[in-house]
């Protein structure tokens, strides 16, 4: 980060994949734990863009040039004429599918969503971000986080589950973005540098705004990550779903509650900011992200106990999609669908030997 407020924060949360971090005779923190999320980042950071930078490595704007190396490529010239987007759009997200996108939709690039500049955390370079105007549509993917590994946060397993599909969603990129390529289409793949995520998820119809400040989907909840493509392939974005969510957190609060640095807010949601890393006039519930960053700095580890506690991170099962279409439909039950959440004992933390062995 370029922020000085921010840098001892930056340097020990990233101390975890770096080498710095040491195990420890916690419960989930020893060498075995250790080594798993350490592992798990290796895709991304190593051969992605590592996870803010963009534009290079596997997130590479362009193809590598002919000579450099010996990548895959099509023959030169070929373009496949678009005559029907519909056509065309069904077959890139069957693509983007069997790539291994958990779920894939489009939207019209509202440049709103677009960061000013980017910054590379080696080079300590920083410049503007400049999308040409011939980029029209963002592709948007969600990738399901393990459920098993999420129920463990905070701690180096569930960092192993973030930091897995981290690695894979630089690969799922790179590879729907060669492949728009040979199309004979422009495609920039991105992870969480370059836009923001969540709102083009939105924009795409993916899922909802949470209070947590997460994208929540009707198929997995919070636990998902996501990554996008921008391209110049004439296609037909999806529209904004609404299933219950906004009317949900407004009376759940379990994120909030067990939250451990305290970084979700409460009660109604505001236009208002409370800290440097927000941004004015959008009605949401802003988190502090500063308190966020302080705690996993503190920790050693990625959390992610608001996914881990929240009602809609569940496997698939007959009763939570019974709750489900609840949430959608009969928004006045929300409070009970909350206390039966609490009784019926989802969210507490996994044992680490539970994940061993199973």
């Amino acid at each position: 980060t370029w922020d000085p407020a921010m840098r001892d924060t930056a340097r020990a949360y990233y101390a975890r994949f770096s080498g710095l971090a040491m195990p420890s005779k916690r419960e989930g923190y020893t060498i075995k734990e250790l080594a798993l999320g350490t592992a798990g980042w290796h895709v991304a950071l190593d051969f992605g863009s590592g996870l803010f930078v963009g534009g290079e490595g596997l997130e590479a704007w362009e193809a590598r040039p002919v000579g450099k190396t010996n990548t895959t490529r099509m023959p030169e010239g070929l373009k496949l004429e678009v005559d029907d987007s519909a056509e065309a759009t069904k077959v890139i997200k069957r693509a983007a599918r069997l790539f291994g996108a958990s779920l894939v939709a489009v939207c019209e690039l509202d440049r709103r969503w677009l960061y000013s500049h980017s910054y590379h955390t080696v080079t300590k370079e920083h410049k503007p971000i400049e999308i040409g105007e011939e980029y029209k549509y963002a592709i948007v993917m969600a990738h399901e986080m393990n459920y098993d590994g999420i129920m463990q946060s905070p701690n180096h397993i569930s960092q192993a589950a973030v930091a897995t599909i981290y690695s894979r969603m630089a690969v799922i990129g790179a590879l729907l973005a060669q492949y728009i390529r040979g199309l004979g289409y422009k495609a920039i793949p991105t992870g969480n540098d370059t836009a923001n995520s969540i709102p083009l998820a939105i924009d795409a119809g993916l899922g909802e705004l949470s209070r947590m400040g997460l994208l929540i989907t009707p198929e997995y909840g919070p636990r998902v990550r996501l990554n996008k493509l921008f391209t110049n392939m004439p296609l037909v974005p999806d529209t904004p779903i609404e299933f219950g969510v906004w009317d949900f957190c407004m009376r759940c609060e379990k994120c909030a509650h067990f939250c451990p640095g305290q970084a979700i807010m409460r009660g109604q949601p505001t236009d208002k900011i409370n800290d440097t890393y927000n941004r004015e006039g959008l009605l949401r519930w802003p988190i502090y992200a500063e308190k966020c960053n302080d705690f996993m700095a503190q920790d050693g580890s990625d959390c992610g106990v608001c996914v881990r506690v929240c009602p809609f991170n569940k496997p698939p099962a007959m009763l939570h999609e019974w709750v489900r279409w609840g949430v959608k439909n009969t928004r006045w039950l929300d409070s009970l669908f909350v206390k039966m959440d609490d009784w019926l004992g989802y969210g507490k933390r996994g044992k680490t030997s539970d994940f061993w062995s199973s």
